[in-house]
């Protein structure tokens, strides 16, 4: 951005205040074009936009033109074009009303840990079942009254399970659980390399997906989220909110919502950040309404970044096993480490010192996801800071003999058409150890077998569907994370997932991005519109007579560029907006050459002398200039500062 014209600029800055990251439909635009650009300079101005990736114009369904200020680069614009320095206020001489919540990551690791356990099964028609959605609900700290700003069109009977509906549609972003016709499953692979993230990359990573997907789309309530996250407003200092709005309204970032509407939503939006541990909501004495970012205020991404190695590293891997049989995490132990230890372990607290108890019943829990009782001792030694209390280490080893004395199997039914096809299986040379035939029609089919056989019928003629039992065949290993920790395999870094409209459960998704992107224009396109124009309109300076002065200044007019004329002793720009009358007149905006002075006049073509067309120029100094070759080569001080 640091080479974008001036004019481009100004418009982005305009476009940015009033549609912030909105779509809007073409011709928008036009009632916030400086006074000091004509139609076709603006056009150009957006077309060098959109080259430089800051502007993005698709076509709608019937062919209209729809543009957006792409939602990545929202971030930037706020901080280059609308710094705002928050008026910090004492925190002695505010009451706290709302405090934040244990924090997203926390909650999201509490319901990755009940899919788990109880899974998220699907009814007949395809919902998740209301029953699971309230216990996953059940173990979240964030409720409904934190959700209210995200509570447009939900049923009033479904806002009880808002928060577990909107933890699952982050689970999909995420990436981190899959759906598959009987529930949802969680997906080792991402779940690995999420648990390897620090929490503090974690929750960047959720705000990002938060602040995209869960707040209004309105520009004033965007602007609000954007500011708010911007260095300036840092950790555990009270801003005033009043103040704040007050700005906002004098920097014209409040579009048409009234001042009480963007009040009311933005205290629904710090409270959403307040249930997901981010916010806390205060009131002064005089009764001000107050907020801070907690100590773990999160930095919005701009980007679908790695993380670099040195994140992933953490140096304690050490707990504590207390001889109660409780087990304390401090905040430095990695997710990975917590994930295991919630596997054989009852999670108790998640605050700043998380906290666990060792039991037999999770033990057996343990044992039931293919971690043996000797297996999850082993770890829990080699984990404790200090060693295992004595007590502690008999219990588990007395509870660990007492496990896996007896199991069951899983085996899977073979059955066939006829028994002419049931003896040619059974006669199978290769499948002699995969099957074991208990009738005419029927084998059993170990787990384990179920591919090696698949592949035998398929080349014998004999090949089974892929549904099993009437639905279709699931990988039936439990999730399990690696106990292997110190293995030398290379690990994979987590990245998001493209987000398509399969990836959520919440319809929040933003519909212009499936529409077709439309390349930018030619320049020639934009100014000349294929009309048959005398080219000495535009290449010399002429008196001409009444009428045709009157064909120039249409042409002017037609095609939105300026008209160069000598009038007042000066040779001024002029923007033609209307012609009128009998004899004619013009209506429009006089340009006066400090680069400042611009007058709303009406003139006849006897007020001036000599006249032109001026065709915007290409310019070649622009960072846009390499791919696109053009751009205006005349500048106006009215415009800003360019981008650093």
């Amino acid at each position: 951005m640091n080479q974008l014209s001036a004019e481009a600029l100004e418009v982005l800055k305009r476009l940015c205040a009033a549609y912030a990251a909105q779509p809007f439909d073409e011709g928008k635009e036009e009632r916030l074009r400086p006074t000091a650009l004509c139609r076709a300079e603006q056009k150009l101005a957006m077309n060098e936009l959109r080259r430089a990736g800051l502007l993005t114009a698709r076509h709608k369904i019937l062919g209209e033109k729809l543009y957006q200020i792409p939602v990545e680069q929202l971030s930037a614009l706020e901080q280059e074009f609308f710094p705002h320095r928050p008026k910090f206020i004492e925190g002695h001489s505010v009451n706290l009303s709302m405090e934040a919540g244990a924090g997203l990551a926390v909650d999201l690791f509490r319901a990755l840990q009940f899919i788990t356990r109880e899974g998220l099964p699907l009814t007949a028609k395809g919902i998740i079942h209301k029953r699971n959605l309230n216990r996953l609900a059940a173990q979240l700290s964030f409720r409904e009254k934190h959700l209210l700003g995200l509570t447009m069109g939900t049923p009033s009977d479904e806002l009880n399970v808002l928060s577990a509906t909107l933890v699952v549609d982050i689970m999909l972003c995420l990436g981190l659980i899959t759906r598959l016709k009987t529930g949802y499953r969680l997906k080792q692979d991402m779940l690995e390399r999420w648990l390897q993230l620090p929490e503090t990359r974690m929750t960047d990573i959720l705000y990002g997906i938060v602040i995209h997907r869960c707040g209004s789309i309105g520009p004033a309530d965007q602007h609000f989220r954007y500011l708010i996250s911007g260095k300036a407003f840092v950790p555990e200092k009270w801003t005033a909110l009043p103040e704040l709005l007050d700005w906002m309204t004098d920097m014209n970032l409040t579009g048409t919502v009234t001042r009480d509407e963007l009040e009311q939503s933005s205290l629904r939006w710090l409270q959403c950040l307040t249930g997901f541990g981010w916010c806390e909501l205060g009131c002064t004495s005089e009764g001000i309404q107050c907020f801070r970012w907690t100590a773990v205020k999160p930095m919005l991404m701009t980007g679908n970044e790695s993380v670099p190695d040195s994140e992933t590293d953490n140096s304690n891997e050490m707990f504590i096993v207390q001889p109660d049989f409780e087990v304390l995490i401090p905040p430095e132990v990695s997710y990975t480490v917590r994930w295991i230890l919630a596997g054989c372990a009852e999670l108790l607290q998640t605050d700043t010192m998380w906290s666990f108890r060792l039991t037999r019943e999770m033990l057996v829990h343990a044992s039931e996801r293919r971690m043996p009782p000797e297996e999850a001792i082993a770890w829990i030694r080699n984990h404790a800071r200090g060693g295992l209390p004595s007590v502690v280490e008999l219990s588990l080893e007395q509870w660990g003999k007492s496990i896996g004395r007896t199991s069951l199997s899983e085996v899977i039914l073979l059955t066939c058409q006829t028994e002419e096809d049931g003896a040619a299986i059974a006669a199978h040379p290769r499948l002699q150890d995969s099957l074991k035939r208990i009738g005419p029609l029927h084998f059993l089919v170990s787990p384990e077998s179920v591919e090696q056989m698949r592949k035998e019928l398929f080349l014998a003629g004999l090949g089974p569907s892929r549904m099993i039992g009437g639905r279709e065949e699931e990988d039936t290993n439990t999730v399990w994370t690696s106990f292997n920790q110190e293995a030398e395999t290379e690990q994979e870094l987590y990245s998001l997932p493209v987000l398509t409209s399969e990836l959520r459960l919440l319809h929040r998704g933003n519909p212009f991005l499936n529409l077709p992107v439309i390349s930018p224009e030619q320049e020639e396109d934009i100014l000349l519109e294929g009309d048959n124009v005398p080219q000495i309109w535009s290449k010399e300076w002429r008196h001409y007579h009444s009428s045709t002065a009157q064909k120039v200044m249409e042409q002017g007019l037609k095609w939105g560029i300026k008209v160069r004329f000598s009038l007042k002793d000066q040779m001024l720009d002029f923007i033609p907006s209307r012609i009128k009358g009998n004899p004619w007149k013009v209506e429009g905006h006089l340009l006066y050459n400090d680069g400042e002075t611009v007058e709303e006049i009406e003139l006849s073509p006897e007020d001036w002398k000599e006249m032109k067309l001026v065709i915007p120029k290409r310019r070649r100094n622009s960072s846009s200039a390499e791919a696109s070759d053009y751009v205006m080569i005349e500048k106006s001080t009215e415009f800003g500062r360019t981008l650093t």
